[in-house]
């Protein structure tokens, strides 16, 4: 294809997880031309807590998108069980609900679709160069290539190698990460009930556990990768939850077993006319489960972000964009930084518990804190 024949966008998003497809949406909802492409067909499975709480609720909200949860009937959440060493605290939980990531994301892309933004399932992209106007980009559909021109592209493919010219990974996992491990299984007698989160804390990491929209029950963990060395990942839940006092798993899983690269990791905010939108631009374990609202406040910001690239101000983008990102890791990323190395001791975790068990509401303010909008 030569260079007269490629297709320009405003704005190219890779990647249709919640950061992607909101970063898609509000632009499109802009006035902006947008291409979605996601490497696999939709709807997928992928290894997440399911959790929606306050912020990512009022960030579909922000996004026109608030009747996404109801739609899909989420279940609404209303504790948080806390387990470790066969102690258990409930903690009340207000405006959150669980949603699993195959439903949740399918219906933000429906939303983007019928807000103008082209979607390409099942294409890879290459980050090619950028020049005064664009940024090309090669994408690869079904055996064959297509280059395409965007003003600004934005890196929302999450956990792993992400965009990057030299084809090196674009994030870092940091000392002693701990690795996502999950499975969705038909567990109608397993003791969670529908509107309770279990998290489990044991020494080698901490399970949650919740019941989806479907009724069935969302496994998702973040293990020490020692523990896996001679071990199978339900081997290593099983040992977890029996620390924490729940009984074993069932064996049949609706989706088996996976698992994520380190999750804690460090990257960059992006480059010339490229904005690195959520886990692709570095993560937090989110162990009180605000990852998925970390991800769509991402992608609002960098929609608003990406206008000046549109506008023909991409260093300007970048700098906005850089400032958010900087924002974000001060304050609710600083606070999950704490809780996930007070995690990796389990006496203060047991004590934690039984504290929290007789004074529950001692955990209100901070449950609070996390469920905001990271830069609020």
């Amino acid at each position: 294809m030569n260079e007269t024949s490629k297709q320009t966008w405003d704005a190219l998003v890779a990647g249709a997880g919640p950061a992607g497809a909101a970063a898609a949406l509000a632009l499109a909802r802009s006035g902006a031309s947008v291409l979605l492409v996601e490497r696999a067909a939709l709807p997928r499975w992928k290894v997440c807590g399911a959790c929606l709480g306050p912020a990512a609720l009022a960030s579909l909200d922000r996004l026109g998108a608030h009747d996404v949860a109801a739609r899909a009937r989420a279940v609404p959440l209303a504790g948080m069980v806390l387990r470790s060493g066969g102690k258990a605290a409930r903690l009340r939980l207000s405006g959150w609900a669980a949603l699993s990531r195959a439903t949740l994301d399918e219906q933000l892309v429906g939303v983007a679709a019928r807000s103008g933004v082209t979607v390409w399932t099942e294409s890879r992209v290459t980050l090619g160069p950028a020049d005064r106007t664009a940024r090309t980009v090669r994408v690869t559909q079904a055996g064959s290539d297509m280059e395409v021109e965007a003003r600004i592209v934005i890196d929302a493919t999450g956990l792993g190698r992400g965009l990057a010219e030299d084809g090196r990974p674009t994030t870092r996992a940091a000392p002693r990460a701990r690795i996502g491990v999950g499975a969705e299984l038909v567990a109608t007698d397993y003791p969670v009930l529908p509107g309770d989160l279990h998290m489990a804390v044991g020494r080698a990491g901490y399970v949650g556990l919740v019941r989806v929209e479907n009724g069935r029950l969302n496994v998702a963990a973040a293990v020490d990768p020692s523990a896996l060395q001679g071990s199978t990942p339900g081997e290593v839940i099983a040992e977890i939850l029996a620390y924490a006092g729940l009984p074993p798993l069932p064996p049949a899983a609706t989706h088996a077993w996976r698992g994520t690269p380190g999750l804690t990791r460090s990257g960059g905010a992006g480059g010339d006319r490229l904005l690195r939108v959520g886990d692709a631009a570095g993560y937090v374990e989110p162990f009180t489960g605000e990852g998925i609202g970390w991800a769509l406040s991402d992608g609002l910001a960098a929609a608003t972000c990406a206008r000046a690239a549109i506008e023909g101000r991409p260093t300007d983008a970048l700098a906005q964009w850089r400032r958010h990102r900087a924002t974000r890791r001060a304050t609710v990323e600083r606070i999950c930084r704490g809780l996930t190395r007070g995690l990796r001791r389990p006496r203060l975790v047991e004590l934690a518990v039984t504290t929290l068990g007789a004074l529950p509401e001692l955990a209100a303010p901070l449950v609070r804190r996390v469920a905001r909008n990271p830069a609020a």
